[in-house]
């Protein structure tokens, strides 16, 4: 998906290259230039307009992008509520069972899950240990009020546990709509356009300007594509809170 998007965004900047190039050596094009004077006004309200459609999008996308972050934090803090819990029980071996289960299924999450996501699909072996999370669950029978307690405790936790999986798994789908996507490429497209028809005196001094604003356009694109990916590229988010879980385990095993 990335790869393809960087292709893109460079078939972009050399196609705006060639038409700069046409629409300058060809005396056809020549004749729909537009004098600075006339099209300044227009292109300033074209380029406004799609500046706030942009930084709408932004802060969407942004704002997605924080929610799955949150998202992340809760399973976490949820599956680690079971894993604090299992102490409420004096059954050795009741206890240990969900601590191993439940520190597979973190142990699963980070190692297989997560890069699993950044291809768009989930780990089967980290479903298997989900569902050993629910089955550990039913097995338990509290004897005690104390363990009573504990065991309704747990139940919350893990029908929440739950319920962010499937919200945190959820957010591998982009947000933005196809049709959103197809505004800002025509947008940003006749933006440039528009530019080039300008009349100008110094062709190389107007071809890079062309160049640097298309490329913060584009710049721009591939930073609202990052966003709507969350487990992909430079800003995918990582399975720190997970880790953390790992690393108190491992700690409390010394």
């Amino acid at each position: 998906m990335f790869n393809h998007f960087y292709l893109a965004a460079l078939v972009f900047l050399l196609g705006i290259t060639c038409i700069f190039l046409l629409v300058k050596k060809s005396p056809v094009l020549k004749r729909f230039s537009i004098d600075l004077d006339i099209g300044g006004i227009i292109y300033g309200g074209i380029v406004a307009v799609y500046s706030i459609l942009l930084a709408f999008i932004v802060v969407i996308v942004w704002q997605q992008y924080q929610n799955t972050g949150d998202r992340i934090q809760e399973e976490s803090s949820k599956v680690f509520n079971l894993y604090r819990a299992s102490y409420a029980f004096p059954d050795s071996s009741t206890g240990k069972k969900i601590r191993t289960t439940v520190i597979n299924y973190v142990s699963s999450v980070v190692t297989d899950e997560f890069p699993a996501m950044e291809h768009d699909t989930t780990s089967p072996i980290t479903q298997k240990r989900y569902n050993q999370v629910w089955d550990m669950v039913y097995a338990i029978r509290p004897v005690t009020d104390n363990e009573k307690t504990w065991y309704a405790s747990m139940v919350t936790s893990v029908n929440q546990f739950g319920e962010a999986r499937i919200i945190r798994v959820s957010d591998m789908d982009p947000s933005l709509p196809p049709l959103m996507w197809k505004i800002l490429l025509a947008g940003g497209l006749i933006i440039i356009l528009f530019a080039i028809l300008f009349k100008t005196n110094n062709n190389g001094a107007h071809f890079l300007k062309i160049l640097m604003f298309s490329i913060i356009i584009v710049f721009n694109l591939i930073l609202v594509d990052m966003l709507d990916h969350p487990y992909k590229g430079m800003l995918r988010i990582e399975p720190t809170a997970f880790t953390k879980i790992l690393n108190h385990y491992k700690e409390e095993q010394k």
